[in-house]
């Protein structure tokens, strides 16, 4: 048997996974997803992982994440180039994460180096900056490329790009994972986020495991007492997102396969997600907007 698969295996043990499915207010999933970090998931990964230093010239989230200039190749799309490190956006952007408390720990704890750019098409927009790109690699475990312009958008993509990273921790990859979900990698689904390609079930719930903490993270700032353009500009990105997580629920619900460990987190998931959608419906109800 692999020693490396066995090895991960071991720092599996004694684990409570149902306690893993979301952020806890004890950070009994932070201190584990760390532990798997530190010990156990850069042996899953095919190529050698890069960490830096939170030390830098400039931080954010008391201090705890370093944001460093955007290499020029971290984003494929030619209208993302680099933005200041220093850029107003980013303490914005904390200011809103911070409503949600346990995910604002969870991720000044798991993520350690945020590489900012700017959406020329959104810095250039008459109508101004709305939603947010992001994107993390397995080889860069704890650092995120994220576009800036929308400081709301850019919240969620700092709680999008965590939830990649606490997947990838439990060794839950893109295309494939040894243990939770056991879909053979030739079975493809059509994802509610991706539209271009059939996908795996992996895929597939990476997906709707990031957006629902986004959709969570809406919620969250949406009972902070928001009014005039916040409150619509995240009830707007709220109707985009509960309509497909509602389609990924339900596609989740009737093909996952999982094995034992994977069965309690996964169920414990899929209950919190329930909870959300449902709260998100009627919040959009009632504030007049149609989510579907």
């Amino acid at each position: 048997m692999d020693t490396t698969v066995t090895n991960f295996g071991e720092l599996l043990q004694d684990i409570d996974f149902a306690r893993l499915a979301f952020p806890q207010d004890d950070c009994y999933d932070t201190s584990v997803l760390l532990r798997l970090l530190s010990k156990g998931a850069e042996d899953l990964i095919k190529e050698p992982c890069q960490r830096w230093p939170t030390v830098a010239k400039v931080t954010i989230c008391d201090s705890m994440v370093a944001v460093r200039q955007a290499p020029a190749v971290g984003f494929s799309n030619s209208y993302f180039i680099p933005a200041e490190p220093s850029h107003g956006n980013l303490p914005l952007a904390v200011s809103y994460l911070v409503r949600w408390p346990e995910a604002y720990i969870q991720f000044k704890k798991l993520i350690n180096t945020v590489y900012p750019y700017s959406d020329l098409r959104q810095a250039n927009s008459m109508a101004g900056a709305f939603g947010s790109s992001s994107h993390s690699y397995e080889n860069e475990l704890g650092a995120m490329h994220v576009t800036i312009d929308d400081p709301i958008g850019t919240a969620q993509a700092f709680v999008h790009e965590m939830a990649h990273l606490k997947l990838r921790a439990m060794g839950i990859m893109i295309d494939r994972s040894d243990r939770f979900i056991v879909n053979s990698p030739r079975e493809l689904f059509s994802s509610p986020i991706r539209k271009d390609r059939l996908r795996p079930m992996t895929a597939v719930f990476h997906a709707q495991y990031s957006f629902m903490h986004v959709t969570a993270l809406d919620l969250k700032m949406l009972k902070h007492g928001l009014e005039g353009e916040d409150k619509t500009h995240i009830l707007m990105l709220l109707a985009r997102n509960v309509i497909r997580m509602q389609s990924g629920y339900e596609l989740i619900d009737k093909q996952i396969k999982t094995d034992n460990e994977g069965r309690l987190f996964v169920s414990t998931f899929m209950e919190w997600s329930a909870e959300i959608i449902e709260e998100s419906v009627k919040f959009l109800a009632d504030n007049g907007f149609e989510y579907a």
